[in-house]
């Protein structure tokens, strides 16, 4: 009879090991909104936030961004305000500066474009329509190591945005699952 009562602690610890193991993923998913960013989005952990001056082809802005790293793999979400009196040319200026600065910072190369949609929301989060975007995929190196980045770029009402996953071998599903998620907030 020892046995059975063996067996059954044995599993009744594999059991619990599971569990306990199922409670602290590496990805743990939670929906951020940034409210002054103009966006809502999950991320695979706890983001942190950073603002920081750039040029962007000689559009000096101010840019914020939040973001998660989980397992060597960043996701993160980057939005600047344009100037008032910019028009559809300083946005268009501006998202190709982004595009361009991301592949440079990883010595890369495109290797894939699609078009994408991210949903436009209201501030109670209500869907009020879309906006059109781009995304990127490109090979290049970071660290000394293969990187991988996967980045969207869009821009509507004085705003632009850059959603990015970059790192060595993302996971496609969590990619997916953080780049999908982003909508973008009308003010």
């Amino acid at each position: 009879m020892n046995t059975p009562i063996h067996a059954l602690t044995s599993l009744t610890l594999a059991a619990l090991l599971m569990v306990l193991t199922a409670c602290t993923p590496e990805h743990d998913w939670r929906e951020i909104r940034a409210g002054e960013e103009g966006f809502a989005a999950m991320m695979p952990s706890r983001p942190a936030r950073m603002t920081q001056p750039v040029d962007l082809d000689g559009l000096p802005l101010t840019m914020s961004m939040q973001g998660s790293l989980v397992r060597e793999v960043a996701y993160t979400v980057a939005t600047a305000s344009l100037p008032p009196d910019a028009g559809q040319a300083v946005m268009e200026q501006a998202l190709s500066a982004m595009r361009r600065a991301m592949v440079r910072n990883i010595q890369g190369e495109e290797r894939a474009t699609r078009p994408v949609s991210f949903s436009l929301i209201d501030g109670s989060g209500a869907v009020v329509g879309s906006v059109n975007g781009v995304e990127v995929e490109a090979v290049g190196r970071m660290r000394g190591q293969e990187a991988t980045l996967i980045a969207r770029f869009a821009g509507v009402d004085k705003r632009v945005w850059q959603v990015v996953v970059l790192g060595p071998k993302p996971d496609r599903e969590q990619a997916s699952m953080f780049l999908d998620s982003v909508r973008l907030v009308r003010r």
